[in-house]
């Protein structure tokens, strides 16, 4: 196995390992927790950037780095609800978007499309494959993710401040959301024309 699939892999352990440290009982152990968190996000670029530079690029490296991307943010969302800092519909909404949106770009692969090749609209190429959208919607989950793990982490520390923070993270989940959705409808629309019946 290449060494970007190892890292790529690893990322799901760390990701326990996060969960535990955000949920003990020490305030250490939960800032701890920041810090495995911002190193979960970069092993995400890590993992590319080794597998360009060792020229491992493949598609099994392409599928795996889909999978590890869906599974942290899901279970980061799940995690999130189940200590009341988001509502029940974000989940909801990010794994219907997830399963669709990957189920629609499997169509596609399978007649010879690439992932962001198959956006055939100049808005869904904008929306969903250009770097700008693509580094924003991974930029707003990061810090959507990370502001809700120091929210956790502090929330004993400052509550004179408690409703405050949590209606700025609600501001903030909101235009992720947006994002999500944005980015998503194009997906759904671009792919129709893989379902249509061949031009006899």
């Amino acid at each position: 196995m290449s060494l970007a699939n190892i890292i790529t892999l690893s990322r799901l352990p760390l990701l326990f390992v996060y969960i535990c440290f955000l949920l003990a009982d020490s305030i250490m152990l939960r800032l701890g927790s920041f810090s495995l968190l911002i190193i979960l996000f970069l092993m995400d670029w890590f993992d590319g950037y080794m597998a360009r530079r060792r020229q491992e690029v493949t598609a099994l490296g392409a599928v795996l780095d889909v999978a590890l991307d869906r599974a942290v943010e899901n279970v980061l969302w799940v995690v999130f609800l189940s200590i009341n800092l988001v509502p029940l519909w974000v989940p909801i909404l990010f794994l219907i978007r997830s399963f669709l949106v990957d189920g629609l770009r499997g169509v596609a692969l399978c007649q010879g499309q690439t992932v962001f090749g198959m956006m055939h609209s100049r808005w869904g190429r904008f929306l969903v494959a250009s770097r700008f959208m693509r580094a924003l919607y991974g930029f707003s989950k990061a810090w959507i993710f990370c502001q809700l793990t120091l929210t956790y982490a502090l929330m004993g520390q400052y509550p004179d401040h408690h409703q405050l923070v949590l209606a700025i993270n609600l501001g903030v989940i909101y235009f992720v959301a947006a994002l999500c959705v944005l980015r998503g409808l194009p997906v759904l629309l671009d792919s129709r024309i893989y379902f249509s019946p061949p031009a006899v």
